[in-house]
């Protein structure tokens, strides 16, 4: 029961982003108080901050919500946004962290792992979101191919633009990229949960392992999630406006519908921010949570080279 409430609140934040015709304040209320509510009955703390974060947001962006509470108190919204902004953004975290501990204080004292079944619960999002999206390497190969070759063909034989296999080169094109910036979005949260991305081995693998934690939550903290949020802020906007004006590529003979692809950028952060908060959630553990939790909480300690040795690869270069 506590976890349909949640997922209750999950859903009337995703009605509110597309303004029905109820305030989207009224439903991002309700569907912040149904995360909380679902998460103090015991439901998975996972979907009480989705429902959380998802109404906070929905809240900031659209023109029913904040927006619509700042003029009715004529305040001019433009220039309230322009200036604190980032300090509604700080004040928002904070009130949602503080909720989650405490939620998790209720789980007491099963905490810890109820913080690594929340993380598991959010890579399980990530990581299928990623593996869904490498299909997309299927059409865009043979889109590819398929383009490469109809190019090819029409310097032996223009009559092929006269058959329906005729498809015009601006818009294979267009696609092609449209399907490559799909699939690097997407798998940007995958890949950072893999370990995938560039890190500063020179330095990360000289450090202790507590040291490489303490590094790891300090920059999801200060840079990662609060980039992702920015980025997710300004796509949502991005996209939305595309859609308001019904956009269309620049090319004459382009794709139509742009704002797909615009949309495809606050989703793909978004899967970045919930692995940030998925790996913050394990550093968490690893630096504060009992030792036999170490090994589970531990994807972090370790050096980034996978083919390293596995003395090495736990503990580090050894240095005089």
């Amino acid at each position: 029961m506590s976890t349909l409430i949640s997922l209750a609140g999950i859903a009337a934040s995703l009605v509110a982003a597309f303004e029905p015709g109820i305030p989207a304040y009224i439903l991002c209320a309700a569907g912040f108080a149904l995360g909380i509510v679902g998460g103090f009955l015991g439901g998975r703390v996972s979907l009480a901050i989705a429902a959380m974060v998802l109404a906070a947001f929905v809240f900031a962006v659209t023109d029913t919500g904040m927006t619509a509470i700042l003029a009715s108190m004529d305040v001019n919204p433009r220039n309230f946004f322009r200036t604190y902004d980032g300090l509604s953004g700080v004040i928002g975290s904070m009130a949602i962290l503080l909720i989650t501990l405490l939620i998790m204080r209720t789980r007491a004292p099963q905490a810890y792992e109820t913080m690594l079944q929340t993380s598991d619960d959010f890579d399980r999002v990530v990581v299928g979101a990623g593996k869904l999206a490498s299909w997309i390497f299927v059409p865009l190969m043979l889109i590819i191919f398929y383009d490469v070759s109809q190019r090819k063909w029409l310097d032996f034989d223009t009559s092929i633009m006269d058959t329906p296999f005729y498809v015009d080169s601006t818009k294979l094109q267009e696609m092609e990229w449209h399907l490559h910036a799909t699939l690097f979005l997407l798998c940007l949260g995958f890949a950072y949960r893999a370990d995938g991305h560039v890190r500063i081995e020179l330095i990360r693998d000289r450090l202790s392992q507590r040291a490489r934690v303490w590094m790891e939550l300090a920059g999801i903290i200060l840079f990662l999630l609060t980039y992702c949020y920015l980025i997710v802020s300004f796509g949502w906007v991005y996209a939305s406006k595309s859609f308001e004006i019904g956009e269309v590529s620049a090319a004459q003979t382009g794709l139509s519908h742009r704002w797909v692809i615009k949309g495809m950028l606050p989703v793909g952060f978004a899967l970045l921010f919930t692995a940030g908060v998925s790996a913050a959630l394990r550093c968490v553990v690893y630096l504060f949570g009992p030792s036999y939790l170490n090994e589970r909480s531990g994807d972090y300690a370790g050096t980034h080279h996978a083919d390293l040795p596995k003395d090495v690869a736990t503990n580090g270069p050894i240095t005089d």
